[in-house]
Parts: C-alpha cells; structure tokens; sequence
C-alpha cells in the first residue's frame, strides 16, 4: 500500500502575561572599600524598590545577587609625554530580578531606577503564566497533529486512494536529521518614548509566540 509523508504545524500568538526586568549595579574605582559600599547602597535602593512592588501587587517575585566585588588592571597614559601605567582597580556589582504583572507599574519603574547612579537596564524577558503557558503548548500540540491529519487525508483524496490510518507520528527534532521542537519563544521588546504628560517609559512586548511542528507517517487503506 502507499504510504504518505507529512508535516503537521499550529502557531498560537498571545500576549504577554509577565515581564521580568533586569537591572544590574556597577561601580569602579581606585578603593576597594569605596565601590563596595557604593554598590551596596544602590543595591539596598533596588531591594526595597523590588519589595515594594511586590508588595503593592504589582510585581510577583523579585530575587537579587550578592555584591561581589574583584580587582583588574588598567593601563592609563598620565599625559601625552608620559608612558603609558598599570593601576590597579576595583569594581563591585550585582543583579537584581524582577518579575512584573503590572506593565505600567514595569515602566514606570524601569524609567525611576534608570537614572540612578550605577544601575543599567539589561532588559524585560517577557512571558506567558505557566499555566497560560502549559495549556497553550497543549493545544498546539494538539492542532499540530489534527493539522497533520488533515493533509494526508487530502493527498489521498486527490490521489484516490481512499482512507489513511496513522502509523508514526515524529515530534519535531524527533525524527532523523531533522531539528526543532515546541517553543514559547519568539518574543521581542519595543521601547517607545513615554507618553506626554510624564508616565515613563513605555515597554510594549510583542506577542509571545508558541509553535509546534510534527511529521507523521500514514498509511493508504484503499
């Protein structure tokens, strides 16, 4: 009997539920003991910011590193007749995490703790809820498969030949020579200028994309 060969994919967009932001602290200088007490204070700042945001429920989890701090060399010229001179130096920093369900409140955060001294915004990773997340990547799965369904039936349609019963069914990746997989990906950040009137900056997430992909192999019953 013929067999038939196909593809099978489903692709949900959703937007996005959560955005955890990134902040790191950095400072450096010719003191050790001056760039770690730096660090620590703007660290401390960043911690009760993060509570408070929790705890006004705009947030729902927030974590931070310790302050860490190490030493490295610079080579620095004193002046254009001098040569140039290896100086040892001292830098102190640490990350802080947090998780956002509030995206205006994420903004306007984000836009605070911006201006201060030693901090840099590494970004948002935004996401789905894991249960938003799971019974997504469920029902793409699912369409995946019924996608598949239907194309083999439609080939043996136009072929004549009659019904098709599934034998193998490969998750992408799965079957020989052929990458891939279910992924919550695809996700981008856009920041636009602040409304006028104050507000701050305004994060806009594209959607979250989750895909699936399978190849199934069936059989032709006529």
């Amino acid at each position: 009997m013929p067999k038939i060969t196909v593809a099978g994919q489903a692709t949900q967009h959703l937007p996005a539920e959560r955005g955890t932001l990134r902040l790191s602290v950095s400072y450096s200088g010719a003191r050790r003991e001056d760039v770690v007490a730096a660090a620590e204070r703007t660290h401390a700042t960043l911690v009760s910011g993060a509570k408070a945001q929790v705890s006004a429920g705009a947030a729902t989890w927030w974590g931070a590193d310790q302050v860490s701090a190490w030493t490295y060399d610079e080579w620095i010229k004193p002046s254009a007749q001098e040569e140039q001179v290896k100086v040892r130096r001292f830098r102190a920093s640490a990350g802080v995490r947090v998780k956002f369900r509030d995206f205006r409140a994420l903004s306007r955060w984000t836009s605070e703790v911006a201006l201060l001294d030693g901090v840099s915004v590494g970004g948002v990773d935004w996401a789905l809820t894991e249960v938003r997340r799971d019974a997504a990547v469920a029902e793409v799965r699912a369409s995946a498969a019924r996608d598949a369904v239907v194309r083999a039936r439609a080939y043996a349609d136009a072929l004549g030949l009659g019904a098709v019963r599934l034998t193998t069914l490969y998750e992408d990746g799965l079957r020989p020579h052929v990458g891939g997989g279910v992924s919550v990906g695809g996700v981008a950040m856009r920041a636009a200028a602040a409304p006028s009137g104050g507000g701050g900056m305004e994060l806009r997430p594209d959607d979250i994309e989750v895909s699936c992909a399978v190849t199934a192999d069936f059989e032709t019953l006529g």
